[in-house]
């Protein structure tokens, strides 16, 4: 009897020293709350399918509307009650750009609010930077700076896609991350926003899993520029 238990205590050890212990490695959910600089190009499509070429299963749900701010989300109820079901890895929450000093003051408080909810619920919250309007780019610093601060004050994961944009711009200012309204992201603006979130969320030191050939944007980023975005991302992360 004796010999039985001890058995069952040593390979039950074995066992749980055999389980994987981050989310990402055996598949994560993961919820994005924001606006159309989420849904433009289907973005977290974008992360699933980065996630895929690094061999790991995301399920991706998102509440986006057009124009809403956190706290618009957050009055209307429908996010917060999404993370109350539970279930969730990762809370991704994103606004506009939120440059401005009254911006910045409601991206913090929102934030906050969900940030507690998502924990109180075992999910991480996470901030996904954006940018400004081409015409207000010299505003980019300041939206850095509003979600920089954000996340410290909320304890939030950073995923800093503007600072990648901005990286990006150094190497190349002729990359084209603008879509034709000059606000929203092109293709190339929201893989390279995509590469950034998945970065953080996987805690990935180097993106060296992702081959060019097998991506399903090949034909509309060519393979040059795919590195720069790699890159940036990078850049940005550290």
């Amino acid at each position: 009897m004796i010999r039985a238990i001890a058995f069952l205590l040593f390979f039950g050890v074995q066992f749980c020293w055999g389980m994987p212990t981050d989310t990402t490695k055996r598949g994560s959910k993961i919820l994005f709350i924001g606006n159309s600089l989420t849904y433009t190009n289907s973005l977290p499509d974008i992360v699933q399918e980065i996630g895929r070429q690094d061999g790991r299963h995301l399920n991706v749900h998102a509440i986006t509307l057009p124009n809403y701010s956190l706290e618009d989300h957050w009055n209307e109820g429908n996010a917060e009650a999404e993370i109350e079901k539970g279930g969730y890895d990762f809370v991704i929450l994103q606004q506009g750009p939120s440059a401005m000093p009254e911006s910045q003051v409601l991206l913090l408080e929102y934030a906050d609010r969900f940030a507690k909810v998502s924990r109180q619920y075992h999910a991480k919250p996470a901030l996904y930077m954006v940018w400004p309007y081409q015409s207000r780019l010299a505003d980019l610093d300041n939206v850095i700076e509003s979600y920089s601060k954000a996340a410290v004050k909320t304890g939030s994961l950073l995923c800093p896609a503007g600072k990648a944009w901005k990286f990006a711009w150094e190497t190349d200012p002729a990359q084209p991350l603008y879509g034709p309204d000059y606000f929203h992201p092109s293709l190339q603006g929201s893989v390279l926003a995509a590469m950034t979130i998945y970065s953080v969320i996987a805690e990935k030191k180097n993106l060296d899993f992702l081959d060019w050939n097998q991506c399903s944007w090949k034909n509309s980023i060519d393979g040059y520029a795919f590195k720069q975005l790699k890159a940036a991302a990078l850049r940005a992360i550290k």
